[in-house]
């Protein structure tokens, strides 16, 4: 993890060269406003029926009243139920119902405390009672596990992490101190926060589930905390506040391989609080205002080599990035600010990936598919057609005729439906070229005849 000190002039020269590259990038890229956005914070997000649910603590979104949580459709803000009656902090998927906690004790109207299921229409009770708040769910297999601040559940001393299945349980002893985020990697639960014990041993801000009890990463962190994870290119993604890892400068991000620590580029200049992968890149949001050697306010992207900035990223009075998702191949950024690309955005707005992709309608398909383009033979644009029955990541590109990549349209995690995706070809010469979609356990490739 040791940086050499000596620069020289290709270093130099790359680096520039990289800045350069993503400027180019984004400026077919663009912050878009999600309807009025939300009347306060927003702390989570996630993709629930074919929609983006966000929460957080505001009374309002689009306009409507709708208490701590409303659900995105591409177009409005919709309420779910009567909401919250306090801050949501923490929102997951398990066994088809989505999961909202936080620091509430009522949902719909329904007693929740502190967590709640929504099956679609209602709100109802996971049969828990915490004397704390939630911070952080996680599902491993027939669990729903969660991690915060608190200390009793159902009567049981339950130390800062507990885990459900029809009923709540501990696991291990627990921690001494606040676990904020919770992930799986390789099969294998993480836990990160402001703790340096995990069942009695020594465990600076992040510990792994064995399945009986927590075991250590390394050395861990030596300051400040873990406050998200992600899992990207085969390693897990820690962010948070912490500088240094057994004496080694990480500048408040570092990747785990499941054996040891490494650094990611300069890492960051102030706090991490969200991380997100979508396709080959990975997003991380917080308050600092430069990932590497340059600007970068509140949000930026990693290619793999380096970080870059996201346009003019957010801003406002104290703005913050708490959450990071994907909807219809856009990148949803949540927290606490006015502006995003210099536009009025209320603490949540969308990094438009790919301004072409439209879902149309609300059929959900039974199988994946994908439609010859049409027109065909076409000058200089056509439309792709295609199907997915299940929400996840996808990919559509397109090769000329000797397999190389001109155009990648899509990769990102998308929601089950039907799609049109339009294609602008008027920079490639006359000549066969082939469009494919990947997605897990679908691939489709058809070729198209561009005649100018």
């Amino acid at each position: 993890m040791k940086r050499s000190t000596v620069f020289n002039f290709s270093g130099i020269l790359f680096t520039i060269l990289t800045i350069l590259l993503n400027i180019l990038n984004t400026n077919s890229q663009s912050w878009h406003t999600m309807g009025t956005g939300a009347g306060g914070s927003v702390n989570a997000m996630v993709n629930y029926n074919s929609e983006l649910v966000a929460a957080g603590y505001f009374s309002t979104a689009g306009g409507q009243l709708v208490n701590n949580i409303a659900r995105w459709n591409g177009t409005t803000w919709v309420p779910m139920g009567l909401g919250t009656n306090d801050s949501v902090f923490a929102l997951a998927v398990y066994n088809g119902l989505l999961v909202a906690a936080g620091r509430f004790t009522t949902a719909g109207g329904v007693n929740c405390n502190k967590i709640a299921f929504w099956n679609g229409a209602s709100w109802s009770s996971t049969g828990g009672t915490y004397n704390g708040s939630i911070y952080a769910l996680a599902v491993q297999g027939s669990y729903l596990v969660a991690g915060g601040n608190f200390t009793i559940v159902n009567a049981l001393n339950i130390s800062r992490i507990a885990r459900y299945n029809s009923t709540w349980q501990t696991m291990g002893w627990g921690f001494d101190d606040n676990v904020y985020a919770l992930a799986l990697y390789n099969s294998i639960l993480y836990a990160g926060g402001n703790f340096n014990v995990a069942d009695s041993l020594e465990a600076k801000k992040i510990a792994r589930w064995s399945g009986s009890r927590w075991a250590t990463l390394g050395v861990g962190m030596d300051d400040g905390a873990v406050y998200c994870f992600r899992v990207y290119n085969n390693s897990l993604y820690a962010g948070g506040t912490f500088t240094t890892i057994g004496g080694s400068v990480t500048n408040r991000i570092a990747r785990w391989n499941g054996t040891s620590w490494a650094n990611v580029g300069f890492g960051f200049s102030a706090g991490v609080y969200a991380l997100h992968s979508l396709g080959t890149s990975l997003y991380a949001g917080g308050i600092f205002e430069f990932a590497d050697v340059q600007p970068a306010s509140r949000i930026a992207v990693y290619n793999g080599t380096n970080w870059g900035p996201l346009g003019a990223g957010i801003s406002g009075s104290a703005p913050r990035v708490n959450a990071i998702n994907s909807f219809l191949g856009d990148v949803i950024a949540g927290g606490t600010f006015t502006l995003a690309g210099g536009l009025p955005a209320n603490n949540i707005a969308a990094w438009k990936l790919n301004t072409g992709i439209v879902q149309t309608g609300n059929e959900i398909p039974s199988q994946f598919s994908m439609s010859q383009n049409y027109p065909n033979p076409f000058n200089p644009q056509t439309k792709f057609k295609f199907s997915v029955p299940a929400g996840g990541y996808v990919n559509l590109s397109v090769f000329d005729s000797k397999g190389s990549l001109v155009a990648e349209l899509l990769s990102s995690e998308i929601s089950a439906g039907n799609y049109d995706v339009d294609f602008e070809g008027s920079e490639l010469t006359s000549g066969v070229y082939f469009y494919k979609l990947s997605t897990e356990g679908f691939t489709d490739t058809k070729k198209m005849i561009l005649v100018r």
